[in-house]
């Protein structure tokens, strides 16, 4: 069997994507002391044949075409064998990305109540158990409970792992928990049917890579508001009632998919789904009704994460407000040698026990190594997603820029963060959390930037009702002797 010419099938991309995400060592995040708890998802890529190929076993009725026989389906084979099959190589085959939409609550919530991942889009994967043998065992039966998908079984291949992230509430002042994501590749030109778990589950998605990777439609990104108030005074009504009015909403930007589920949970009705749920995955377009799914947050970041790795993904992926300019492979896809089994990851410490000596020290040495720094050094290494795509703006432009005010600690750690990503690729580089340390400090500036405006807006209201009082006061003749 010969394979096609690297550069013209989907799958060639997918493969550079693959030996991109090994090439580099993992960054994994020691738990701290005071929170040891940790959580793992799969990000499940598949390659959907092209239509015009029959598989044996599923031939249509009264077809008497070629049809590919089960032992050139590619099960059980190792990476590189299975990216050389033809029907991997076919132009017409399409690489996929399985999402998942998390249920609605149980009971229709009132309007802004916050449910924590609720009809959210995301990847399948959960809490690590105390039984659980490690990360990746977690992401295996997570997949397994919650979608029926054994990712152990011969049609599954384990690819690499993304950098691990920290995933915080209250503005980022405290620690949920730290996430490993695991990335597979489905080795079978047939999916396993999904059974999902109704409870947590909605429907079962598979986006075409090519709606994951740049350029974008500005049509396709829109934004999520989050209401800031129930992450500061989740029970009090009255307090919330008057930070929501004083300091205004989070928007978070959102990448719109197409909403066609592959596989529905029993009872669910698609048509019938809140999207009134803060944060909802699901939005209808009331001009014409299309349905569309809302990648954002945790999920959007990982899925940037992954597409950083694409040879035709952009140095900076498209955040909100930014003109997206699309950009060539800087490395041509022959000139990639196969990396048989990802680097050896890296331990860094959380940003909850080590807050700022790492960044520190990286600022320092990096504005030492700023003018090394050499253009042809700078496209030889492969890019990353933009940080700044998954961080929020807020409703009110003059908290926003208070945020600019005090973000200058978190400038520097995203220049140091372009920094370390020009020249040789250094071990001390890959033992800082960037991405732990890009969270901390931005939200830090965002809190600083609340109290500010909510100091700013309290003395407006006093001065307000001090003159509204004077002004009655003098009607009323009080200034007459």
């Amino acid at each position: 069997m010969v394979a096609s010419t690297p550069t013209e099938t989907p799958s060639t991309a997918l493969l550079s994507l693959i030996h991109s995400l090994r090439a580099l060592p993992t960054r994994l995040i020691q738990s701290p002391p005071t929170q040891p708890r940790r959580a793992s998802v799969a990000i499940i890529i598949r390659l959907r044949p092209a239509e015009e190929l029959v598989f044996e076993g599923h031939e249509p009725e009264g077809w008497t075409g070629d049809v590919i026989s089960r032992e050139d389906w590619g099960e059980g084979l190792e990476l590189e064998d299975f990216m050389k099959l033809p029907w991997v190589n076919h132009p017409n085959t399409v690489p996929e990305i399985l999402f998942i939409r998390r249920a609605s609550p149980a009971s229709s919530p009132p309007p802004g109540a916050h449910h924590r991942w609720a009809s959210h889009i995301a990847f399948p994967g959960g809490r690590q158990e105390s039984d659980d043998q490690s990360a990746y065992y977690t992401a295996l039966r997570e997949t397994w409970e919650e979608i029926g998908i054994d990712l152990a079984e011969k049609e599954f291949l384990n690819v690499g792992r993304l950098d691990e992230r920290e995933v915080t509430t209250s503005l980022g002042k405290r620690l949920l928990m730290i996430l490993s994501p695991f990335v597979f590749i489905q080795t079978t030109p047939i999916s396993p049917t999904p059974e999902l778990q109704a409870a947590e589950i909605s429907s079962v998605h598979w986006v075409p890579l090519s709606l994951l990777t740049p350029p974008f439609s500005p049509s396709r990104w829109s934004h999520v508001e989050i209401d800031v108030s129930t992450r500061l005074s989740p029970r009090n009504k009255f307090v919330r009632w008057c930070l929501r009015n004083l300091i205004g909403k989070m928007k978070f930007g959102c990448l719109l998919l197409p909403d066609e589920p592959a596989v529905t949970a029993e009872n669910f009705d698609p048509f019938g789904f809140d999207e009134t749920v803060e944060g909802s995955g699901s939005w209808t377009n009331a001009a014409d009704g299309s349905r569309f799914l809302r990648l954002w947050g945790l999920t959007l970041g990982m899925t940037l994460d992954l597409i950083s790795h694409h040879p035709s993904a952009p140095s900076k992926l498209l955040a909100e407000g930014q003109n997206l300019i699309t950009s060539q492979p800087s490395t041509p896809v022959t000139d990639y040698k196969p990396q048989l089994a990802p680097r050896t990851p890296v331990t860094t410490h959380s940003t909850f026990e080590d807050q700022w000596e790492a960044a520190r020290k990286a600022l320092v040495e990096e504005e030492k190594n700023r003018a090394k720094a050499s253009e042809k050094a700078t496209q030889s290494r492969r890019r990353r997603g933009n940080s700044s795509a998954v961080f929020p703006r807020f409703t009110y432009p003059d908290v926003n820029f208070w945020i600019w005010i005090f973000s200058r600690r978190y400038r520097q750690v995203l220049k140091s963060w372009e920094l370390s990503a020009i020249g040789p690729s250094r071990a001390a580089d890959r033992r800082i959390n960037w991405s732990g340390q890009a969270l901390a400090t931005f939200y830090t500036a965002v809190r600083q930037a609340l109290v500010v405006t909510l100091i700013i807006r309290a003395l407006g209201v006093g001065v307000g009702l001090a003159g509204v009082g004077y002004l009655v006061f003098k009607a009323m003749g009080g200034g007459e002797l």
